[in-house]
């Protein structure tokens, strides 16, 4: 049995481990995403937000910010941008 110390080292697990995973991914248009729960609302710097959980075409899942009225549902498909804040937000996904 291997000894759960000596595990291999990659990028990814050295982002988590310095705290820099969050910083990980580049900023600006990342992929598009379905919305897999919301809305909920947060707080930052003092102005109410409307959230949405993501499931990002990379794999990955966000908590990301919509700036519309319009109310997603389950499904729906979005843009996810990596701001410059390092928050992330949804865009509409722009028509053909």
């Amino acid at each position: 049995m291997a000894d759960p110390k000596n595990m291999e080292l990659n990028d990814e697990l050295m982002a988590q481990a310095t705290g820099g995973r969050a910083d990980a991914d580049p900023y600006g248009f990342l992929c598009e995403a379905t919305v897999i729960s919301g809305p909920g609302t947060s707080t930052a710097n003092g102005v109410s937000r409307t959230d949405y959980s993501v499931a990002a075409d990379n794999g990955k899942q966000y908590l990301a910010y919509w700036g519309y009225d319009v109310i997603l549902k389950i499904g729906d498909r979005v843009q996810l941008i990596h701001d410059e804040d390092g928050f992330y937000s949804l865009e509409p996904i722009p028509a053909e």
